[in-house]
């Protein structure tokens, strides 16, 4: 399948990305353009590493070409400013705008403009308006979720902090409907049972 790893926050392509099938242990590497090709299957899983980023993990529902979004690693970051968080309608209102082909009118209610809805520029912003929203809603998990807050809560370094971090990776759903107590809970059980797991059973898979 093919694909292109992308800078969350920039959009710039990533290069030299490693891309490695846990499933069938398939590799590559990321071209300058962020676009690779790796052997894979439906419900295989992809890890995507890269120094200085912070490690992605998928599970392959189809074999669309795929689009990743590795965030820097907070860690290494030096001189980056984290401010509130984005309104993407707000920043992005122009795309917002072309994806709705609907426009409400004063005395006329909802008007639908097909030519806007059924064009490419309007088919490409709904298309950069889903991925936005995707982004969005991952970046959830990411606040909640991350190297920096698992390295404060247990005593784990490098390889394990990479594996404990793609083990216990929440859901959307799941880090949405607990509390902040709770999640702490469930960070706490996950932590103990990483350490039950054997030695080789807490560091992921080199890649070769």
């Amino acid at each position: 399948m093919k694909g292109i790893t992308f800078n969350r926050i920039s959009r710039e392509p990533l290069g030299e990305v490693e891309v490695f099938n846990l499933t069938n242990k398939a590799k590559a590497t990321s071209n300058n353009k962020g676009e690779f090709l790796i052997e894979a299957k439906r419900n295989d899983v992809l890890i995507f590493k890269l120094a200085g980023y912070q490690p992605d993990t998928v599970l392959l529902i189809n074999l669309s070409p795929l689009r990743r979004y590795l965030s820097a690693d907070i860690n290494s970051l030096n001189t980056v400013n984290i401010s509130g968080e984005r309104d993407i309608r707000k920043e992005y209102a122009q795309s917002f705008n072309k994806a709705n082909a609907f426009v409400l009118k004063q005395g006329r209610g909802l008007i639908f403009h097909p030519s806007l809805y059924f064009s490419k520029e309007g088919r490409n912003a709904r298309r950069f308006v889903r991925m936005l929203k995707s982004d969005e809603k991952q970046k959830v998990v990411d606040r909640v979720y991350n190297l920096k807050v698992i390295s404060k809560m247990f005593p784990l370094q490098q390889p394990e902090l990479d594996a404990f971090y793609l083990t216990y990776k929440p859901t959307i759903k799941f880090v949405k409907r607990l509390s902040a107590e709770d999640f702490k809970l469930y960070l706490e059980d996950s932590y103990r049972k990483f350490k039950l797991l054997p030695p080789e059973k807490r560091v992921l898979p080199k890649l070769k």
